[in-house]
């Protein structure tokens, strides 16, 4: 397990997708929520999804930061959700009772299609949309060390 969150950030035509890995705890928190202000301020969407198959661990204030962000992704009319919740993940957002917050899968309703679903969705999100912030490396100057 690590001790912190990775988040990293693309886009598609279907809407803007953050994938979350890491541990998303009181000490992690403040990191998602400003990454999904940046979304709700900056790109114009109506519809978010937090990729939540990374995560190693999550408690009541990571559940806390996607419910508020949700409520306020709602008033902009973005519909914010949380996909490919690994068990223990669903099992904290279900014990708070925040069950809304959960994208509806295919085992849930057998007529949803998740649109970010692949025959090997992690390479399929890598390749197929471009992500906004570059690996670090790419960012640096040349010259950089």
């Amino acid at each position: 397990m690590t001790d912190k969150l990775e988040l990293r950030l693309y886009t598609s035509p279907v809407g803007v997708y953050l994938t979350a890995c890491g541990r998303l705890d009181s000490t992690t928190a403040h990191q998602l929520g400003r990454a999904i202000g940046v979304v709700l301020d900056r790109y114009p969407t109506d519809r978010l999804t937090v990729d939540c198959a990374g995560l190693d661990a999550i408690d009541a204030a990571g559940v806390s930061v996607l419910m508020l962000f949700r409520t306020s992704a709602l008033r902009l009319g973005v519909h914010l959700t949380v996909a490919d919740p690994p068990p223990h993940v669903r099992a904290a957002i279900e014990a708070l009772r925040a069950e809304q917050l959960l994208a509806a899968t295919p085992r849930d309703r057998p007529d949803a299609v998740n649109p970010w679903q692949h025959a090997d969705r992690r390479r399929a999100v890598v390749l197929r949309y471009r992500c906004l912030r570059p690996a670090t490396a790419a960012r640096r100057p040349h010259g950089w060390r």
